[in-house]
């Protein structure tokens, strides 16, 4: 394989598997040409250390709004649009007026709220009892309604808010439902900034709203929406797949999952084995655009390039993680995974995944024993988004009568 071009992405039957070809790579060709879809070439980077000094460094941009950009095939592009994927000052103005608003001081402040809910999630499928689909009662609702009350949705606004946003971001439906959906979600986030700005409430729209740079800049109206998409996009759906990712893989390895209930102190550490070993949306990989000549392992990529940067792969590299194929809650360098980025677009929103994903597994592993999948693994529905597959339904059953109903 070295020094041909390969097709990419790689096909594989199995959607929690990594593609083998990653481990070759890895070792015989860590940055390599492959061909996409579309015929247009790329590089390909596959091992830890060179996935962040691609990420790190500025020179390979974000924006592949480029004519000479590569295209995932002839109908799709990997054009990213707006102030978080823009390049230095722009998405260093924006993401410093965002950090602004959401602070990891404010994240932790939604703790308790973030347990509540998850609790009344949980109160919910014991009372209903197994089987139940976690995706359903769980993995989808909690991140949700943790960004509409986040946001400042109102509580009779956040059922149809919902609606919307699972529909805009929806594989299955059509272009044109998916249309609509962003339409409506638009209009009504529009007239919530407007109600904002003429009454200020305590919640991350409004201090958005009033955030401002050191040159006295506000956030503008389009900046304040593509804000909100991010945080809904990237906060929504990508946390609920980790869940329900994260789930499957502990139904897989019985030994990692039976460490873990009897001995909830790993709960943190396995959040970021589960994030290393299984990320969300890992399908294709990062991309970028190098603006000059760029040295990347000992490869020049030459300038006009489309390169690639396969975290997930990185996250097995036995370079930096010791037998790295293996998943182990027991791993204490996990919190070195790259799925949030690395550089200065690394994830702002990790706080707030993780900490939703720990709450979700401690409470559900503590109310629901014996927690298993309740179908064959092959018999779980995924998404046939391959560039973010996630599963659609997890089906689990407990032991209802060792159910802790009720919570404090």
């Amino acid at each position: 394989m070295a020094g041909e071009t390969c097709p990419y992405p790689f096909l594989k039957a199995d959607p929690m598997a990594m593609p083998e070809e990653f481990a070759w790579l890895r070792d015989h060709d860590p940055v390599c040409p492959v061909t996409l879809p579309s015929g247009d070439r790329a590089w390909l980077v596959t091992r830890y250390r060179d996935v962040k000094v691609v990420l790190s460094d500025t020179r390979f941009s974000r924006d592949l709004n480029r004519p000479d950009a590569a295209r995932m095939n002839t109908a799709i592009g990997f054009g990213n649009y707006g102030n978080p994927f823009a390049d230095p000052p722009v998405h260093t103005r924006w993401r410093g007026l965002v950090a602004k608003a959401f602070t990891p001081r404010q994240v932790e402040r939604l703790r308790p709220r973030v347990r509540q809910i998850v609790e009344e999630l949980v109160d919910r499928l014991i009372a209903t009892g197994p089987p139940a689909d976690i995706m359903e009662g769980l993995a989808f609702p909690l991140p949700i309604t943790v960004l509409c009350e986040m946001i400042g949705v109102p509580v009779e606004d956040q059922a149809r808010f919902r609606d919307w946003v699972h529909d805009m971001l929806s594989s299955e439906l059509t272009s044109d439902e998916r249309a609509l959906a962003a339409v409506t979600l638009i209009e009504y986030s529009k007239a919530l900034t407007d109600t904002r700005r003429r009454e200020p409430a305590d919640d991350l729209l409004s201090r958005l709203i009033q955030v401002r740079d050191e040159d006295d800049g506000r956030l503008d109206d389009d900046e304040l929406f593509i804000t909100m998409m991010t945080l809904l996009v990237a906060g929504y759906k990508t946390t609920a797949a980790q869940l329900g990712k994260g789930l499957l893989t502990l139904f897989r390895y019985p030994d990692q999952l039976t460490a873990l209930v009897e001995d909830p102190s790993l709960i943190d550490s396995a959040v970021e084995e589960l994030l290393r070993y299984s990320p969300p949306g890992a399908g294709v990989g990062i991309t970028r655009y190098a603006t000059e000549d760029l040295d990347v392992g000992g490869v020049v990529i030459p300038k006009g390039s489309t390169v690639i940067v396969a975290r997930h792969s990185g996250n097995r590299d036995e370079e930096h993680f010791p037998d790295g194929e293996t998943f182990d809650v027991r791993r204490p360098t996990s919190n070195q995974h790259l799925t949030f980025g690395a550089g200065p677009a690394f994830c702002f929103g990790a706080p707030l995944a993780r900490m939703e994903m720990a709450i979700a597994l401690e409470v559900l592993l503590r109310r629901a024993p014996r927690l298993r999948l309740a179908v064959l693994e092959d018999e779980v529905p995924w998404t046939s988004d391959t560039a973010a597959q996630a599963p659609e339904a997890v089906v689990v059953a407990w032991e209802p009568e060792m159910a802790i109903i009720g919570h404090a």
